[in-house]
């Protein structure tokens, strides 16, 4: 087909904002559909490749498999060994474990089949962050793989029907995301059958058995489109309608830019058309480049060092075309496919096998010390999440909530001796009331933990409920919509409500100690164990040690609290903050141990602590 100019020229219209928007520039929340513009046009691309040979005779499908990896593998490899290396000197065992997956899932071209089982794609899993744009690209691999068969297999039904089959297999493939993500968003996120509509409606496009029409108003109002779609698009929504408005327009621009109007003229503009030609090496590299900078940084970077990462990506992304694409693409040895698949699998089996060496196990000696020396850090999170003694056996206590009661279970049963645990990760256990997605799996067991709470207790005569969790979930907030250490009058009355009703739900006389949030730790890093293990090793810096007391009490769930178990004879109330928290601070790290796993959860050490103290104004439990 003939060079378009205005399609370099919208590849780096779709390049850019994924870039701020990974970089976290403001104002522009749907940077990431600039991915979905991409997956336009190469669909465009690839259908009007397929029908133009088709038509004269020569298609081939070994010659357009070797074209794709001849596009695809020779920028990705050194894009996979770099980060490699990066991961190697960088990543805490735990990360680097999770980028060997990555990486090994990458090289399969099965990346967003991990991502979709693993993380989110706006999460902060940094094992995965270096790599997690490497789903799209996945994604597009297995379009390629399957789409000219469908090709093939549709190539006598006439240019009008093709179309019209496609814009059908589209609709079905949207309507399946749209099914999908109210039920697994992160399936309806990663995964071809609900993303195969964007890369049709390019294909859509190059199957019209319509003549190009220059048309400068609806060119002009695809542009507006895309860059609308880069306003609206939201992480907490994706995938859903509003990536229609960057695929409508970049099909509209596909359709209808040109040389004769000014959409396409602007778009071929020489720099955007430059950006554009290197736009692939752009993408590869900028990812793992701002993930390694915000992980070696322990944060969140500084802007100048921000823009020196995109810099470097822009850089080498033309380094990449002008150095390893375009030469590939002109050699005479590489031309011969016996050639090119031997140095792209050679590639491809040392990235798969660096995978499998970092999934399998790594742990330098100086990790493994640092490791120790911050006491473990295990997080004191134990499996299963409920157990319950043998029958005949005394149950003094039972540990009720989600996993913020569960990281108290080992020291409670040092010190107060074996009880019963039921808890459910996530879970805001109230009767008649959840914190979570009416879709969750998780809702159902979240929902009956107040009936089985009552049952256990009853049944087997506990004399102590021991209630810890995250109290905060969705009914307080020290967000930004209401003050530090404030409620919401609504929240307020609907938690005090669910207290009443759970009290009212156990066997009379039954004691009820509520143990308060543990204050929230300024984390160190995105994670506070990592962060911490991080910061020792490969910073040298002076680690804080601990936070201003200040930060903790953001949280207006403890006043609450302790109120409501001053207005009731059977309910004690602990706060964890006064084993953790003194003299205006609270401690992080004490005599080298760490206490916390994350910014709200504790490690054994951490946990020991509290328990400790609580045993002291609770000598029986």
């Amino acid at each position: 087909m003939q060079h378009r100019r205005e399609i370099e020229g919208l590849r780096a219209v779709a390049v850019i904002p994924v870039v701020l928007f990974h970089a976290g520039v403001g104002g522009l929340s749907g940077g990431f559909a600039g991915v979905d513009v991409f997956f336009v046009i190469s669909g465009y691309l690839i259908a009007s490749t397929i029908l133009d040979q088709t038509a004269q005779g020569r298609f081939s499908l070994r010659q357009f498999y070797e074209r794709r990896a001849r596009r695809i593998l020779p920028a990705l490899l050194p894009v996979l060994a770099a980060s490699a290396v990066l991961a190697w000197l960088l990543l805490v065992p735990e990360d680097f474990r999770k980028f060997a997956q990555a990486l090994g899932a990458t090289a399969t071209f099965g990346a967003n089949f991990l991502f979709a089982r693993r993380t989110g794609y706006f999460d902060d899993d940094e094992g995965f962050r270096p790599l997690l744009h490497m789903w799209s690209l996945s994604v597009e691999e297995q379009f390629y793989l399957l789409f000219p068969l469908l090709m093939l297999a549709l190539r006598h039904i006439g240019r009008a029907r093709l179309a019209l089959a496609l814009a059908g297999l589209g609709l079905l493939s949207f309507t399946l995301m749209q099914a999908l993500r109210p039920i697994d968003p992160a399936l309806s996120f990663y995964m071809l059958p609900t993303r195969a509509w964007e890369l049709l409606a390019g294909a859509t496009c190059a199957a019209l058995p319509l003549p190009a029409r220059q048309d400068g108003r609806l060119a002009t109002a695809g542009l507006a489109l895309v860059a609308a779609g880069f306003v609206a698009a939201s992480p907490a929504s994706a995938p859903d309608w509003t990536l229609l408005l960057p695929v409508i327009g970049t099909a509209l621009i596909l359709l209808h830019a040109g040389p004769a109007n000014l959409a396409g003229r602007a778009l071929a503009w020489r720099p955007l058309t430059a950006i554009g030609a290197a736009s692939y090496g752009i993408y590869l590299w900028h990812a793992p480049l701002l993930a390694f900078l915000r992980y070696a940084w322990l944060g969140e970077p500084p802007p100048l060092l921000l823009s020196g990462a995109i810099a470097l990506a822009f850089a080498l992304g033309f380094a990449s075309l002008r150095l390893i694409e375009m030469p590939v693409r002109q050699s005479l040895a590489l031309r011969r496919p016996s050639h090119l698949a031997m140095v792209c699998a050679g590639g491809l089996a040392l990235a798969l096998a660096a995978g499998a060496a970092g999934h399998f196990g790594r742990l330098e000696p100086r990790s493994a010390t640092l490791r120790n020396k911050l006491g473990g850090a295990p997080s004191a999170l134990p499996y299963p999440a409920s157990s319950i003694p043998s029958p005949g056996r005394p149950v003094p206590y039972i540990l009720y909530g989600d996993s913020h009661a569960r990281q108290y279970s080992s020291a409670l049963r040092e010190a107060f001796g074996e009880g019963a645990m039921l808890t459910a990760s996530g879970c805001l256990a109230l009767p008649g009331m959840s914190n979570m997605a009416v879709a969750a799996e998780e809702a159902k067991e979240c929902e009956a933990l107040p009936a089985e709470l009552a049952r256990l207790v009853a049944r087997r005569g506990i004399g102590t409920v021991v209630w810890a969790q995250r109290w905060d979930r969705n009914l307080f907030s020290s967000g930004s919509h209401l003050p530090l250490g404030r409620t919401s009058a609504e929240g307020r009355a609907a938690f005090l409500a669910g207290l009443d009703r759970l009290r009212g739900a156990l066997p009379p006389g039954t004691r009820m100690v509520l143990v308060g949030n543990v204050p929230t730790a300024a984390p160190a890093g995105p994670g506070m164990a990592g962060g911490y293990l991080r910061c020792r090793a490969y910073v040298n810096a002076t680690c804080p040690t601990s936070y201003p007391r200040a930060l903790a009490e953001g949280h207006a769930i403890n006043p609450v609290l302790a109120a409501y178990a001053e207005r009731h004879a059977d309910v004690t109330f602990f706060d964890p903050a006064s084993a953790l928290c003194h003299g205006g601070a609270c401690d992080i790290l004490v005599g080298g141990d760490l206490l916390y796993s994350d910014h709200t959860h504790l490690t054994v050490g951490g946990s020991r602590r509290v328990v400790g103290r609580m045993k002291q104004v609770l000598p029986a439990l």
